[in-house]
């Protein structure tokens, strides 16, 4: 059994991140038993089945089927968990900012150290964005979970079953009645396959958005992709492509959120949203994600 240790930044509470993964039991990607991560995931053909603790300021990753990966492949795993847990962002610099805010101070000091969980996978992410779009998030992770059990690769470890998410050359080959009988809606269907054909046809990539300095024209690219609307674009850049400015302003969940923050009789209008972004802007991704936790946070 391979093992490989990673340093974590000096502000991360593994606890905080944790409790952010456990959010749903239809999470189908991931399990956790014990305060360990089990994940499978794919790099450079070869499947790894990992589990993933926490030890004095060192994220513990070991892989538990039998396999030996090269030097080359090992520093791959390595970048996939720091950008799973985004350990690149320097959250000094969000408190530092956040704590001039009065709606942020107190989520910093409650979730100190919670790092934005992000999505390396890009389909993933891209497919989350439509899956997610305007329907409730427990029905949202069941579309999700049929998906990646019917069309994701499986590895099996002492009895229980561990899911890949499907790729885009298998997703870009399957008929919208295959996605309908697994109770998505035809136009949603419609998207993921489309989009599913364009990475795979090169036309979109990860890489692509990340070499774009401004945020504007991500998103552009983005919404012009029948399927992904301002809000999906804001969801895929925030976290999939990391950028620190993204405001999914449409997002529910936010909105109720600052609803309760605030003490409002309803939610909060896209004036309203659009002047409480001023006070956080560069940094509403990390503003967005503790402002999702804060309905979680123990009185």
């Amino acid at each position: 059994m391979e093992e490989i240790r990673i340093e974590c930044p000096d502000i991360f509470d593994y606890e905080q991140c944790l409790a952010y993964l456990k959010r749903d039991e239809n999470e189908v990607l991931f399990d956790i038993v014990d305060d360990k991560i089990y994940r499978a995931i794919k790099i450079d053909d070869i499947k790894l089945l990992l589990s993933i603790s926490y030890e004095r300021h060192y994220l513990i990753v070991e892989i538990l089927n039998d396999i030996s990966i090269s030097p080359e492949n090992t520093e791959r795993l390595v970048n996939f968990i720091e950008e799973w847990f985004d350990f690149s962002a320097d959250l000094s610099l969000f408190y530092q900012y956040g704590r001039k805010n009065e709606i942020l101070e107190p989520l910093i000091n409650e979730l100190y150290g919670l790092r934005l969980i992000r999505i390396p996978d890009f389909f993933e992410a891209i497919s989350w964005g439509i899956i997610g779009q305007q329907i409730n998030l427990t029905f949202a992770y069941q579309l999700k979970k049929r998906l990646v059990e019917s069309y994701g690769e499986k590895m099996t470890f002492e009895n229980k079953s561990y899911y890949i998410h499907p790729t885009v050359d298998v997703i870009s080959k399957i008929t919208v009645k295959e996605l309908m009988d697994l109770k998505f809606s035809r136009r949603k269907a419609e998207y993921l396959i489309d989009v599913a054909k364009i990475i795979h046809s090169q036309m979109l990539t990860k890489d692509m958005l990340l070499n774009m300095e401004d945020k504007v024209e991500i998103e552009k690219t983005l919404v012009n992709i029948r399927g992904i609307g301002p809000w999906a674009a804001h969801y895929i850049m925030m976290r999939s492509i990391g950028v620190k400015n993204a405001f999914p302003i449409g997002d529910v969940g936010l909105q109720n959120a600052l609803k309760a923050i605030l003490n409002l009789e309803q939610k909060p209008s896209k004036e309203q949203m659009i002047a409480l972004n001023k006070g956080w802007e560069m940094w509403s991704s990390y503003a967005t994600f503790y402002i999702w936790r804060a309905p979680y946070i123990k009185k």
